[in-house]
């Protein structure tokens, strides 16, 4: 009985003020478009690096003067190394035909001999992707008999460790800020929806009514502004990715569950925000 009453209750709650509902509504879905775009931008920026990473290669020049046996044990030697995903072996004649795509046979078809030195690409794993673990591993290949030179880009690498963090932190930090902000304008608006019905509230307190019969009426309505909240959000970035952000599809990902996590947030936005809201005005 009581819990149909409650239920009742907040449902008419909802019918009385429509244009409040609404406006609550429309308040949660804002906020909740405003952290579902941080959150796209971390993420997207987040894939980027870690892409940009994956392609750091580290290129092994052998000495010319060793046979192909002495080529095969450096080979061994080098894939015992601990944070190496996978070694590719380039030969000579692949290092010309290499160096005409890039840079066109004008050049390398005037010398009579082929100056390109035989040479190992190594791709790192995750683990040895940043720039201390890389120069540690191009340090230790280095040492390696029969290896001449280790090249990779270091400097991208030092850039990416340096600038990269700092950026995702200021994005976090900056979404942080707008993410309580939109969260404290929701709560703000649902005090002053439960503001307008204190006196009611005080009577039901004075008959007796508890703090679960006075509450659990408000939580309905709380969850159904989340649920049309994330309902709206998730619209947003539904028309948005399918007609504004199609040509840029490759450019920005889209997690698998980006929608039912911005659904779920709504909801929990909704209840907790309507228990802060009349959690003020129960004793």
């Amino acid at each position: 009985m009581i819990w149909w009453y409650c239920l009742k209750e907040g449902w008419d709650g909802l019918r009385r003020a429509k244009m409040a509902a609404l406006i609550t509504s429309l308040t949660m879905a804002g906020a909740l478009i405003v952290l579902g775009i941080f959150g796209l931008f971390t993420f997207n920026l987040t894939k980027l690096v870690e892409t940009l990473r994956a392609r750091i290669e580290v290129e092994v020049f052998v000495d010319m003067g060793k046979s192909e046996a002495d080529i095969k044990e450096l080979r061994r030697a080098m894939e015992k190394l601990s944070g190496i995903t996978s070694v590719r072996y380039v030969s000579r004649e692949e290092a010309v035909e290499i160096f005409r795509r890039e840079f066109g046979k004008e050049f390398i078809d005037l010398l009579k001999a082929n100056p390109l030195p035989p040479s190992f690409h190594v791709t790192l794993q995750k683990s040895h992707q940043n720039s201390e673990a890389a120069q540690r591993l191009a340090n230790q290949l280095q040492a390696l008999p029969g290896v001449d030179e280790v090249v990779y880009r270091r400097d991208l690498v030092k850039l990416m460790d340096k600038y990269v963090g700092f950026a995702i932190a200021i994005d976090a930090l900056v979404g942080l800020v707008i993410g309580l902000g939109a969260f404290f304008v929701v709560i703000n608006h649902v005090r002053l929806v439960v503001f307008a019905k204190r006196r009611v509230l005080e009577t039901m307190q004075l008959v007796g009514a508890n703090r679960t019969f006075i509450t659990l009426p408000f939580l309905l309505q709380g969850f159904v502004h989340g649920l049309i909240g994330g309902g709206l959000a998730i619209l947003f970035f539904h028309l948005a990715f399918r007609f504004v952000l199609l040509p840029y599809h490759e450019l920005l990902a889209l997690p698998a569950q980006f929608y039912p996590a911005l659904g779920v947030f709504g909801i929990l936005l909704g209840l907790l925000a309507a228990y802060i809201g009349v959690r003020r005005f129960v004793d």
